[in-house]
């Protein structure tokens, strides 16, 4: 129920808003009351990588969707009902579909726009995507593209990875916001980002109309994982320092030993602990869920939720050398703790059914 809004330009935008010399992605999540009785759907605009990604010519590899058609671990026939020839099949008709654009759109190709969505030239790293194959599915033309998200950021001895900004927000009701790097996957045994992510809560859970909420932001570094090498660290950016609801140049430099997050050039935060270890990606999203402990799982929108996208740049950079500039004055305190410490040792040591099933996916697949 999202909206994406391409080349928007905003009437009587600012000089350095979305103007027709420089326009926006705007990503929407908009007004849903819904009917008396019901509760609120989940309501989220996203950007991410493309799920439909060949290797570059010549890469010695099979692609990795190719390899569907490989004898394939039972696993996934029993958990998914699809077979491999069918899922393969599924993923060249709809990958060739360019997105936004699908069959019986009256929206024309013209030029430069690609006419195909597979992109031929960018390195892949492939994630199934288990919770496409074994929960509700969407439209085809959807599911089908997102049995695999593609990854492709990386942080080594060799290569660092920086991911540039310049973003506005509107909208303060109920929900969540964010840009940055995540591998695109809810499993807590892999799970791994770092991003600025607003979380919004209400301040009075038990209010019954004209609800307040908090909007909290917070540069967030997550490594998942069952052991004390897995865990957090948080740090507040301060609304006096630097608000979302203004136009600011948002960086993040994530290299082997540390993530750092600067606003307008100035350095917010340097995370050394948890650091992601994983293939990455970018991800800017909005959208209505509530991820307190209080309240409906999803809020009803009263007022628009938006994310104007100026400009995003992702680069490699060489070498991955320790981080030498210091916070800039004003910035928050940072917390960092492992999980193991917060939820007591066994609770991600795979103990239920759930994570067991979980843990054997994951092996089956890496």
């Amino acid at each position: 129920m999202g909206v994406h809004a391409f080349n928007h330009v905003d009437v009587n935008a600012p000089v350095d808003g979305c103007t027709a010399d420089t326009p926006c992605v705007k990503l929407t999540a908009p007004i849903y009351a819904p009917p008396a009785g019901q509760n609120a759907p989940y309501i989220n605009a996203e950007m991410y990588n493309n799920s439909c990604v060949r290797q570059g010519p010549g890469h010695p590899a099979k692609q990795p969707y190719d390899r569907l058609l490989d004898p394939v671990n039972p696993l996934l026939q029993s958990i998914s009902f699809v077979s491999p020839t069918e899922l393969h099949a599924g993923i060249t008709k709809y990958c060739h579909m360019p997105y936004p654009y699908r069959e019986g759109s009256s929206t024309a190709y013209p030029a430069p726009y690609a006419k195909d969505g597979w992109n031929t030239t960018t390195t892949a790293d492939i994630a199934h995507n288990y919770l496409a194959l074994i929960a509700d599915k969407e439209a085809d033309w959807k599911w089908y593209r997102d049995v695999g998200f593609n990854n492709p950021y990386v942080a080594n001895e060799q290569t660092a990875s920086r991911l540039d900004m310049r973003i506005k927000v509107t909208g303060t009701d109920g929900g969540s916001r964010g840009w940055g790097y995540w591998n695109t996957t809810m499993n807590p045994l892999v799970m791994q980002f770092a991003w600025f992510m607003e979380i919004t809560t209400l301040k009075n859970p038990d209010a019954s109309s004209d609800p307040e909420f908090d909007n909290t932001v917070w540069m967030m570094t997550v490594k998942g994982g069952d052991s004390d090498a897995a865990g957090f660290c948080v740090t507040a950016l301060e609304p006096e320092v630097a608000s979302i609801y203004d136009w600011h140049d948002y960086t993040i430099e994530w290299r082997e030993d540390a993530v750092q997050y600067l606003v307008d050039g100035k350095v917010m935060a340097t995370h050394s602990s948890y650091v992601p270890d994983r293939n990455l990606a970018f991800h800017n999203w909005v959208d209505n869920r509530n991820y307190a402990s209080s309240g409906p799982a999803n809020y009803a929108l009263t007022i628009e939720k938006s994310n104007r996208i100026n400009r995003f740049l992702v680069s490699e950079m060489a070498g991955s050398n320790a981080f030498v500039e210091a916070a800039a004055e004003g910035a928050s305190v940072t917390t960092c703790k492992s999980f193991a410490s917060l939820l007591g040792s066994d609770v991600l040591a795979g103990s239920s059914d759930l994570k067991k099933v979980i843990s054997a996916v994951v092996s089956a697949y890496e």
